[in-house]
């Protein structure tokens, strides 16, 4: 069984780092974590909403596209729930023959991810005020 691509609470990167393929030359990997400002704000901390049905769906569809796009193996994986700064809330690691299909997969997993997935951020600021923040509408995977 394959582990939940969405996931509550925050993220440990060095899971998704685990065993290389033997016909990998590359990894590259992106971890996005919650950081102590925005706009100016002192940031507590962040909870992510999320339809999780349809983001779980959208999660594995962008490992499949980049698969498909980049031949590269894909592993994505999106936190839930409240987390602090610090803690790790989006995971992409890209797997490939070269470092370039590895780097341009991987971005192209994390640009989509943002685009495509049903997940929304409210951030939490040092003065008890929390909020929302302005989000897209989201695409098929492969559209964006």
């Amino acid at each position: 069984m394959t582990p939940s691509r969405l996931r509550q609470g925050a993220l440990n990167p060095a899971e998704f780092l685990g065993s290389t393929p033997p016909d990998c030359g590359g990894t590259a990997a992106f971890v996005g974590t919650v950081r102590n400002e925005h706009d100016g704000r002192a940031v507590t901390g962040i909870r992510y909403h999320a339809y999780a049905p349809l983001a779980e769906r959208r999660l594995e569809q962008v490992e499949q596209e980049a698969q498909r796009r980049f031949g590269v193996r894909v592993r994505v994986a999106h936190a839930f729930g409240e987390l602090v700064v610090g803690d790790a809330s989006v995971v992409v690691v890209a797997q490939a023959g070269h470092r370039a299909e590895a780097f341009d997969a991987c971005r192209w997993a994390i640009d989509t991810i943002k685009q495509s997935v049903p997940i929304w951020k409210e951030e939490r600021y040092a003065g008890g005020e929390a909020r929302f923040l302005e989000g897209t509408p989201i695409r098929e995977v492969g559209q964006a």
